[in-house]
């Protein structure tokens, strides 16, 4: 699909960073007296509030522990990689006068290091951060207002159930991505626009 503004999902989707995400929640487990996480493949299917629920946190907790968590990545984000074949795409659609935006949970200041890493920090507009768990339309709506982008001739790509949501509610087409976070079954059940199960086609369904 030929959209002129791709607004993207940081982590999970872009960044090949659910390992340190683990990480970072467990040692937040191990100080908080909550359930660690010890096979991911069990949680692909929950969505963000089954987790919560699954791990017994309580709701209250919540915020302190993604900022927290976001804090803890910055030391981490070094070696933190991109998924194959995602840098090249990424430089493709710029030279192809794509205007594209990032909307994540995640810090700015994080987003770029993984981007200067991989020299593409250059081809984003804007990095909308810090959207918090349910803040995402929110966040969608003013990253389209930044580009000057109508919903119509925009998608956003993330890894989330969440993500496929948040798209729903601002009326922006939405692809979700298999590699991530959320399984395949999870995020077909949610009926995005497109569902991609490797990075590689990327390209080709963006100029398709």
């Amino acid at each position: 699909m030929n959209y002129k503004y791709v607004l993207w999902d940081f982590d999970g989707t872009l960044a090949d960073s659910l390992n340190m995400m683990l990480t970072i929640f467990n040692d937040a487990a191990h100080r908080h007296g909550f359930a660690t996480i010890e096979d991911p493949e069990k949680f692909r299917d929950k969505t963000i509030h089954q987790f919560i629920k699954a791990c017994g946190i309580p709701l209250w907790k919540v915020p302190k522990l993604l900022s927290e968590s976001i804090a803890s990545a910055k030391d981490l984000m070094p070696d933190v990689n991109m998924f194959p074949g995602i840098p090249e795409t990424l430089s493709a659609l710029r030279l192809a006068g794509r205007s594209m935006g990032i909307v994540t949970t995640n810090a700015e200041a994080n987003v770029r290091i993984c981007l200067r890493a991989h020299d593409v920090e250059s081809h984003f507009d804007r990095v909308i951060d810090r959207t918090g768990l349910l803040g995402k339309p929110r966040a969608l709506k003013r990253a389209l207002k930044t580009l000057g982008a109508r919903p119509a001739e925009s998608v956003y790509i993330g890894d989330e159930v969440r993500d496929i949501e948040a798209g729903r509610k601002v009326g922006i087409h939405v692809a979700a991505v298999t590699w991530g976070l959320n399984s395949a079954d999870a995020l077909r059940s949610r009926a995005p626009d497109h569902l991609l199960e490797h990075p590689e086609e990327m390209l080709g369904w963006l100029n398709a």
